[in-house]
């Protein structure tokens, strides 16, 4: 084939291959809690769309193009490839931004690739592989066409002027609404991956047509990360502790609290039964990472950052070690995604860094078998402090000889077949089959505190560290790290050991508590420091005279939320924010507690330079 007919086909070939990511790309914007109506915030999403996919279609074509003085055969296997590739990643976005809202990227792919926090079925893997063929052998069939049909040429002048035009309308539009702080554009531009608008709001401002008042509100909103610390307020004032209790951190990964109960977790609960359980407790945050933090800082997961680099140990670490408790640290998946041990752990020397096996309910036996060890071979002239981070409930896993107690169970998690219309029960028996698997592992280590008489001495919190949707609110949300409400954040918390016996009042049992509220607690009633709690921590005394609580806060990876008795607002990294009710739908008119706002903003910043 001559090189110019070559070239006419690969134009052709890269054109429809645009309009085929376009047609994927419309299913990201089926997600938005609300399609603008206004003709600028719609003529956005439209020129975007279009303008964005044919960028990234550009760039894809122009390194193809090398390829072109390859034989026709060779040319056509390699482009064929490489347009698959494309088309399957976006698809396989698709189906990653429909279940968490966002995109693919590095932290998802070192979960993916770890094995340890996200393992998928042999099934899922199964079908990806046939879509993948099937792509394929539809873009080897499409080049074959093309070159069969040279006489079927597109007018591919009209299609370049047609994207490029696209490409200078979305960019121009989010110039003006970055400059005015206009939401219905700001907040749409995530929708797209890979997607960075242009901004001139220098530019604006010299003309005169920017928002000032808007934008100032915006920055205030926004994720502020930052190197420079200031944790904790001055040097902490301690009292001299004479008989240091024992304390233990038991925490379910992914643990909803629904099935913390006498049937699904049997054994946690009746244990739970010598102490107190708070009924609207709320994580820090809707993943590991904001959430374990949260619980062993007690601050917000937006300070996470900064911690990671400034590689700062929480405070209550600190503590621990200087009233010289021994530290066993256990857990399932590895302390290194999340950075684990640059920060919460950032000073433990000869830290355990992930258990042993191939599947999370392998490491979680082996992760009780090694705290049973480490227990019984303890210097018992002094404290200890055990964290026990169980992963089974994260990955839908139990052995394969487990009982299965709760009927129809699915036999794998095909996460490519989920969608808002599928029926969340197979799946729930599968969770809830986890947990118990959890909760029997849980009855070793409780009944080995039973056994050497140190129940009584050992201060034990039971806890997750967020929780796990299953399309609660019928949004097709399936996990966590996406959305802010109750399946994704409210968690068991349950306090068992010494001082806990005495009735807390039901208002407080009730009322809103937080992973910020550990540290404090602890510190202040078991720990020996006597300094104010707003020093090194955002959080409340839970054994100490009842505080009204209005709201709390809870964050993800990229964002934070202000959650109050019946309203989610949820703030992005830049300063966007919606307001949301509390199966998360927006909210339509409503406008932030100015109040609430003034307070979170303050505890966001407070610890910074």
């Amino acid at each position: 084939m001559a090189l110019g007919n070559k070239r006419s086909v690969f134009g052709c070939f890269l054109i429809i291959n645009i309009f085929f990511s376009i047609l994927l790309a419309i299913r990201y914007f089926s997600f938005l809690p609300e399609f603008p109506t206004d003709i600028l915030g719609s003529s956005f999403i439209v020129t975007s769309l279009i303008g964005q996919m044919a960028l990234l279609g550009g760039i894809l074509g122009f390194f193809a193009f090398i390829f072109i003085f390859l034989p026709r055969k060779i040319f056509y296997l390699i482009i064929s490839f490489l347009a698959s590739v494309s088309l399957f990643v976006q698809l396989i976005d698709t189906f990653v931004f429909a279940q968490y809202r966002f995109h693919i990227n590095e932290v998802v792919l070192k979960l993916v690739l770890s094995g340890d926090v996200v393992d998928f079925s042999i099934v899922t893997w199964l079908v990806a592989a046939f879509s993948f063929l099937v792509i394929f052998l539809i873009e080897y069939a499409l080049l074959h066409f093309l070159s069969a049909y040279p006489e079927r040429k597109l007018k591919k002048r009209y299609f370049v002027c047609f994207f490029v035009l696209c490409f200078f309308v979305s960019n121009f539009i989010h110039i003006w609404a970055a400059a005015n702080a206009y939401q219905p554009v700001t907040i749409s531009k995530s929708y797209l991956p890979l997607f960075q608008p242009a901004t001139a709001n220098d530019w604006m401002r010299k003309h005169g047509w920017i928002d000032e008042k808007a934008l100032e509100q915006q920055k205030k909103l926004s994720l502020k990360v930052s190197s420079n610390l200031n944790y904790p307020i001055g040097e902490l004032n301690t009292v001299t502790v004479d008989k240091p209790v024992n304390i233990m951190f038991l925490v379910v990964d992914s643990w909803r609290f629904d099935t913390f109960n006498a049937d699904n977790s049997p054994n946690m609960w009746a244990y739970a039964q010598n102490g107190v359980s708070f009924a609207n407790h709320i994580s820090t945050g809707n993943a590991t990472r904001t959430g374990i933090f949260g619980l062993f800082y007690g601050l917000p997961g937006t300070y996470w950052q900064s911690m990671l680099s400034n590689q700062r140990s929480p405070v209550f670490m600190d503590r621990l070690q200087a009233l010289d408790y021994q530290l066993g640290i256990f857990t399932s998946a590895s302390l290194t995604d999340p950075e684990f041990n640059q920060t919460v752990f950032a000073k433990v020397n000869g830290l355990r860094l992930r258990s042993e096996g191939s599947s999370p309910a392998e490491r979680d036996k082996n992760l009780t078998e090694d705290w049973l060890r480490w227990y019984q071979h303890r210097d018992k002239s002094k404290p200890t402090f055990s964290f026990l981070f169980y992963d089974a409930p994260h990955g839908y896993d139990f052995p394969k000889d487990y009982d299965k107690k709760y009927e129809p169970m699915l036999a794998d998690v095909n996460y490519l077949a989920l969608n808002k219309d599928s029926d969340p029960t197979p799946f729930m028996n599968r969770y809830k089959t986890s947990v118990r698997y959890v909760d029997d592992l849980a009855k070793q280590v409780l009944d080995e505190l039973k056994l050497t008489g140190d129940a009584e001495n050992t201060l034990v919190i039971i806890t997750g560290d967020h929780a796990q949707e299953l399309n609660d609110n019928k949004l097709n949300y399936w996990g966590h790290n996406s959305n802010f409400t109750a399946a994704q954040t409210h968690v068991p918390f349950i306090m068992v050991g010494p001082n806990i016996g005495v009735k807390l009042e039901k208002e407080k049992l009730d009322s809103i508590t937080s992973h910020e509220d550990v540290v404090p607690t602890l510190m202040k009633n078991y720990l020996g420091v006597t300094s104010h709690l707003n020093t090194y921590s955002e959080g409340i005394d839970l054994l100490g005279s009842s505080e009204k609580r209005d709201w709390v806060l809870s964050s993800s990876y990229a964002a934070y939320a202000l959650i109050t008795n019946d309203s989610i607002l949820e703030v992005g990294a830049g300063g966007q924010y919606k307001i949301y009710d509390l199966t998360n739908r927006v909210k339509k008119g409503a406008e932030p507690n100015y109040i609430y706002l003034k307070d979170a903003l303050e505890s966001v910043s407070r610890f910074r330079k």
